[in-house]
């Protein structure tokens, strides 16, 4: 993983300094917009909207949880913890 992504992940996860979190939605939001789309096209325009809105609300949290020293992949981590989140927000919302 890059260097610069580590350091704002460890800023963030102990100095709890929002720049470095600032920088990490942006770095993110790439690995995001697949699902989005992804889903989008299941559930159509309103369902994508929806996730549009919601994909920052938990970003905080759920990079609280993230470990650097577990060795998985960030891509892989946000993806697999935004699909798991998004399809909560839908089944919420009332998509099946």
């Amino acid at each position: 993983m890059d260097k610069q992504l580590n350091e704002w992940i460890r800023r963030f996860q102990q100095e709890k300094d929002i720049k470095a979190l600032t920088h990490l939605k942006n770095e993110c939001a790439h690995m995001i917009e697949p699902l989005i789309i992804e889903f989008t096209e299941k559930y159509g325009n309103e369902a994508g909207e929806l996730l549009r809105l919601k994909w920052d609300k938990r970003f905080h949290f759920i990079f609280t949880k993230y470990q650097l020293d577990v060795g998985l992949p960030l891509e892989s981590f946000v993806q697999n913890t935004y699909r798991f989140y998004f399809m909560q927000v839908l089944a919420k919302a009332g998509y099946r």
